[in-house]
């Protein structure tokens, strides 16, 4: 089985925008959550959103009753964003000088 015959880089606009709206939900919750942003601010949280939520809504994983925005997964999507930019935030608030 190959995995990566699941990733679909064919989008639409409103596709790209959803998936922008539903990285910075996660972004947004990820920092709340963590108490830190990752480096670079929000431009990083976006960019770390963005790739977290595009890994995890192109997972085999499905949800059987889970909401869709312009065709995108909204609870893996957020789930996503949130998981990669709390992993870095973590990463940098252990870094940080005490």
């Amino acid at each position: 089985m190959n995995l990566l015959s699941n990733f679909n880089l064919n989008w639409s606009w409103p596709q790209v925008f959803a998936l922008i709206l539903l990285a910075l939900v996660g972004a947004f919750l990820a920092e709340r959550v963590v108490g830190n942003a990752p480096k670079y601010g929000i431009l990083g949280s976006l960019v770390l959103g963005i790739l977290g939520a595009w890994f995890f809504s192109n997972l085999p994983l499905e949800i059987q009753i889970e909401p869709r925005l312009e065709d995108m997964p909204v609870v893996r999507s957020v789930l996503g964003g949130l998981v990669l930019v709390a992993i870095f935030a973590y990463l940098r608030k252990q870094g940080a000088p005490r």
